[in-house]
């Protein structure tokens, strides 16, 4: 990084930029007449090296006006006249520079290829709270962190996350964590022995966390929900066997949905509050044998199963299989335990003891509360519940019950002013997933994105590769953090259209692998700095010191 002071319309302007790019040029080489010597001494005498000149790029970051008494940013009116001493940035020249954003931004990292600490700030998503402090972006932004395994995308998204803890009087920040590393604390801020957790209550903010099948319960309305988790972990398949096709089971789960609806009506059913898990399933299996009115006496079956498959002999089969299970239930552990699995979900309790707590819940200290710090371990466990389509429900329903709050706050003249952070976001949302409900869930993001900023709820995604997210959520990003390794053609023509700064993208291309000198170096893009207000990138390595970042 490097800065000058010009003289424009009678007033000094610093001017701050990155140099990017470095040429060495020797015109005597270039000359036709002295390549023959060239090419047979591989050097000129007194000319080869003596002679040479460097032309550096300088992409401009910043430029203030210093003759206030203190710096305003300002915009260059031409470019500088040639003569003018360019220096070098050092910490001395930048607090000074930083002085009146002092309270708003936060260093998590140098310039890239120096000892310069960065400035970089995490504004909340409402307006500026004078009495606090605590600066404000006036709308939601939303974030990408991008880089291969190693490239440190995961260290650098918890600093950026420390950094929007500061504003503790006006947000809160909810984790979806699918791989336990932010629930376990493990290794978030580089090194083993440093936690996020107590940095995070040091700041002000109130540090909750939840494993989403052991401490929260889902809402005991959500039959359809139920449904799916009992296909997805082979209820259906297992009980009702055998069901061919996906079809068959997917018109299997319909079938015990609508028992599920049809018991909803009295008001007392609900599954959260059900005491004999059981018990419904030996009611529910009954029912799909009794013959109820004329017009199922008239078919033959119950409408339950009279509509799975299509001939008399099929149907027969079915009801064999239903007649078999209701009367052998207690010797079917596979079965009991598939169902039990699926229904503790939705129970208040806790299965030694303690009450959990609601999706709702969450929600509002998400939403409508500030000042909380939320990680929701959405990992799954081994045994009948574990796999990314249960994860895609699970964060299907939390995103509709988020979206709906941050609705009616906006309704009510206020704003969300919280942010979701999804780590390892290309499981979850991808448009070309052979998943559907991955493919559902992609969709209700994307609908998210493009209307929830209004509402004050940004998104983070964590992620490896920018191929990965849909074009629609890289058009409403904001903010990107580029780590090492998107340099495949298809994903540095991304980086490209995104920055649109080939001096930028070649300094990005000669980033070094981490794991070879424990260096970690990021392209920064967006509003996210004093720095960046032209609109340049930023290059920076992330600390690996936890004590320098401030």
């Amino acid at each position: 990084m490097a800065y000058a002071v010009l003289e424009e319309d009678g007033k000094n302007i610093l001017v701050i930029g990155q140099i990017i790019d470095i040429q060495t040029k020797n015109r005597w080489h270039e000359d036709p007449s002295f390549k023959g010597v060239i090419k047979r001494h591989g050097r000129l005498p007194h000319l080869s090296g003596t002679a040479d000149n460097r032309i550096a790029t300088i992409s401009v970051q910043a430029c203030y006006n210093l003759g206030e008494s203190a710096p305003e940013s300002y915009i260059l009116g031409t470019s500088p006249s040639t003569g003018e001493r360019i220096k070098k940035m050092n910490n001395e020249v930048m607090t000074a520079l930083m002085k009146n954003y002092e309270k708003d931004i936060t260093f998590l990292g140098k310039v890239y290829g120096t000892d310069v600490d960065l400035p970089l700030w995490f504004k909340h998503f409402d307006r500026t709270d004078k009495k606090n402090h605590e600066a404000g972006a006036g709308d939601a932004y939303h974030i990408g962190v991008f880089g291969k395994t190693g490239s440190g995308k995961t260290v650098t998204a918890a600093y950026m996350l420390l950094g929007y803890a500061k504003n503790k009087n006006n947000i809160s920040i909810l984790v979806l964590d699918p791989q336990k590393q932010f629930y376990t604390d493990r290794e978030l801020l580089g090194v083993e022995n440093e936690k996020l957790e107590p940095r995070i209550k040091k700041i002000g903010m109130n540090y909750e966390k939840y494993e989403i099948l052991n401490d929260i319960y889902l809402p005991g309305d959500k039959y359809e929900l139920f449904g799916d988790l009992l296909s997805n972990n082979g209820f259906i398949g297992e009980a009702f066997k055998p069901l061919y096709t996906e079809e068959k089971i997917e018109m299997m789960k319909d079938s015990v949905v609508d028992y599920l609806q049809g018991r909803s009506n009295n008001p007392i059913f609900n599954l959260s509050s059900l005491s004999d898990g059981k018990k419904l399933l030996s009611e529910m299996l009954s029912r799909f044998l009794e013959l109820k009115d004329e017009e199922e006496k008239r078919m033959g079956f119950s409408k339950y199963v009279y509509g799975v498959f299509g001939t008399k002999d099929t149907r027969s089969r079915l009801n064999s299989r239903v007649k078999f299970i209701s009367e052998n239930l207690d010797s079917q552990r596979t079965i009991l335990a598939k169902w039990d699995a699926a229904l503790k979900l939705f129970h208040q309790q806790k299965d030694h003891g303690g009450k959990k707590i609601s999706v709702e819940e969450i929600v509002d200290k998400t939403v409508t509360q500030n000042g909380n710090f939320i990680v929701l371990d959405i990992s799954g466990r081994s045994g009948e519940i574990e796999n990314e389509n249960i994860q895609a429900l699970f964060i299907k329903i939390i995103e509709e019950n988020i979206v709906e709050a941050g609705a009616k706050l906006y309704t009510q003249g206020k704003k969300a002013n919280c942010l979701i952070v999804m780590d390892e976001a290309h499981r979850f949302i991808a448009s070309d997933s052979s998943d559907p409900r991955v493919k559902e869930l992609t969709t209700e993001i994307i609908g998210s994105v493009r209307t929830t900023r209004k509402y004050g709820i940004g998104y983070m995604f964590i992620t490896q590769t920018l191929e990965s997210l849909d074009e629609e959520i890289l058009r409403q990003m904001r903010i990107f953090a580029f780590g090492y390794g998107l340099t495949s053609s298809s994903e540095l023509r991304k980086v490209s259209e995104l920055v649109n700064n080939d001096s930028a993208k070649q300094l990005y291309k000669s980033f070094i692998d981490p794991s070879s000198n424990n260096k970690f170096p990021f392209m920064f893009f967006g509003p996210v700095s004093p720095l960046s207000f032209t609109g340049s990138p930023l290059f920076l390595e992330v600390y690996t010191d936890p004590a320098k970042f401030k």
